[in-house]
């Protein structure tokens, strides 16, 4: 007998050298001889996947259902893209009996690479260290040994040959009215959760949790469960704050960040207190915590990534959410240089302009601080004006997004009076894209054109063109006053923006109007009509006149 042989009774060794293989490396092993068969064969069927687009399909063939039959008692994880594909487990899979991880929602695309997926650390600790997207997902080759036929996913141990599962449908390609899915897969699923009492992890589709039977077994015969839900009640809870962050040295010439999954950290947080969207529920109270209580396991497990990451992990692209939530996130981030905020699929913020705590949490970056981006997104202007007056290493600042030709979001407007009180930190600033409003304009009037509201063709009028300096009444009294007010106000935000001394890009708005639902009207300065306006048009705005 070979030394080789006799090192696999020590089954931590064996344990240790099968958590650093991945899943083709465990296929290969398997393939050696017959020690090694034995060794590594319950480690290759410890997680198994069962994904949509296998190109051979898992246990559909006879040669595969044996093999489930013959090693399912090895299955400790078991992830399914929808529970019709547990078809085979019903008959073929009563050996299936160990499993600690169910998944019935699985999508091979959230679990490439290291990529945040809604699923608990936890949850997915439970995988394999290596190749943790399950079975068949790389492709090896090799002879065919021990009777079993490889596959050129490497699921040979679990399907059989393309050529043998010809004319054999998956449950997925069979034609069922949705109902029909529905109601088989959740037959399917009562049946593995009855054969799996000591099931810890456990995820659903949505429509499972309005089925009484299911409940009724996960709130029975489930004793040990850590973690109940559905993926799609998760993802529903609003607001949510995303972060994603990224490496120094990641970034292009032209600023754009190009990063892989290794250069990037990324989860996000959920909301921690609703009801439940699931009225069945509530007639188990643990299921019912546990239902309510994943939010915090998901955003406990989200923060420990960030407390995780190094200084150079300095671009943070964050979506807002909770106040409580967007603070946890930049306490905990290192000092950042570049930052984006988005808004959520509301696009408003969650909280007030005189926050003072938010204000605070973004403050703590202003020393390092060198990209603000808000486009297409209701920053708070009081946010804004502190990080302009703190931040003296900014180089950008994008609050609007490119000339669309849709309807912008909210975007943030600096208030002329706030600017001209405070003097700004950034002086280093090379790029202002920011608007400039609730500047005093008496010399403006407005007046609707109800005739082309929705019309794009301008109102008939006199020729277009600015007012004559040598036709306007010359200003007396009151209006006259207020226009020497204006001007002071406009004198200091100029006086302001002349410190900016390093601007290579200047933009106070945007040019390009080809927007649906146009509403006009007459532009008058002084008494002149010189223009027809559409709604979007700053009124608000610095003059730029030589006056």
């Amino acid at each position: 007998m070979a030394a080789s042989d006799n090192m696999f009774d020590i089954l931590e060794l064996t344990h240790l050298i099968a958590n650093d293989l991945s899943q083709h490396d465990l296929f290969l092993c398997c393939l050696v001889n017959k020690q090694f068969f034995r060794a590594f064969t319950p480690h290759l069927w410890h997680s198994i996947t069962i994904n949509q687009n296998d190109p051979i399909l898992k246990f559909q063939s006879p040669e595969g259902r044996t093999g489930l039959l013959r090693n399912g008692h090895h299955i400790r994880v078991l992830r399914a893209y929808d529970p019709i594909a547990l078809e085979s487990f019903v008959a073929f899979g009563t050996t299936c009996t160990n499993l600690v991880s169910l998944d019935v929602t699985h999508s091979i695309q959230l679990y490439a690479g290291d990529s945040t997926t809604i699923r608990t650390s936890e949850m997915l600790s439970k995988g394999r260290r290596k190749g943790s997207i399950g079975v068949g997902q790389v492709r090896v080759s090799g002879p065919p040994m021990f009777g079993v036929a490889t596959s050129s996913t490497g699921s040979g141990f679990f399907s059989a040959s393309a050529s043998s599962t010809a004319g054999v449908a998956s449950p997925s390609a069979i034609v069922h009215s949705h109902a029909e899915r529905q109601r088989d897969g959740e037959t399917y699923l009562i049946s593995v959760l009855e054969r799996n009492p000591q099931l810890e992890f456990l995820v659903v589709p949505s429509h499972c949790l309005d089925c009484e039977v299911i409940v009724k077994v996960a709130g029975e015969t489930l004793l040990s469960l850590e973690e109940f839900y559905s993926d799609a009640d998760l993802w529903q809870r609003e607001p949510t704050t995303c972060f994603q962050f990224h490496k120094e040295s990641t970034t292009s010439d032209t600023g754009r960040i190009i990063t892989g999954p290794e250069g990037v950290v990324e989860g996000c947080l959920k909301p921690t207190e609703g009801k439940l969207s699931h009225p069945l529920l509530y007639n188990y109270p643990r299921l019912k915590e546990l239902q309510l209580e994943i939010s915090a396991r998901v955003n406990h497990n989200a923060l420990e990534r960030i407390r995780l990451v190094n200084r150079r992990f300095n671009f943070l692209v964050i979506t807002e959410g909770l106040p409580s939530q967007v603070i946890q996130v930049l306490t905990l981030a290192p000092p950042l240089k570049h930052l984006t905020v988005k808004g959520d699929d509301g696009h408003h913020r969650a909280y007030a302009d005189n926050d003072s705590t938010v204000k605070v949490a973004y403050l703590r970056h202003a020393l390092t601080l060198e990209h603000l981006d808000t486009a297409s997104y209701d920053f708070s202007p009081d946010i804004l004006q502190a990080l302009l007056c703190s931040t003296p290493s900014l180089r950008t600042l994008t609050t609007m997004e490119e000339d669309l030709g849709c309807r912008p979001f909210m975007e943030v407007e600096l208030d002329a009076l706030r600017i001209i009180n405070s003097p700004w930190a950034c002086t280093q600033l090379e790029v202002f894209e920011c608007k400039i409003l609730n500047v005093p304009r008496p010399d403006i009037v407005d007046t609707p054109v109800v005739n082309h509201v929705f019309n794009r063709v301008l109102p008939p009028g006199p020729p277009l063109g600015p007012a004559v300096a040598g036709d306007q009444p010359p200003l007396t009294g009151a209006m006259l006053a207020a226009q020497q007010e204006s001007h002071a106000v406009q004198r200091g935000v100029l006086r302001q923006l002349g410190r900016l001394t390093h601007l290579r890009v200047f933009r106070l708005g945007r040019c390009s109007r080809d927007w649906d639902e146009v509403e006009y009207s007459r532009l008058e300065i002084r008494g002149i009509r010189t223009m027809a306006v559409d709604s979007y048009f700053d009124r608000n705005c610095l003059e730029f006149s030589l006056e």
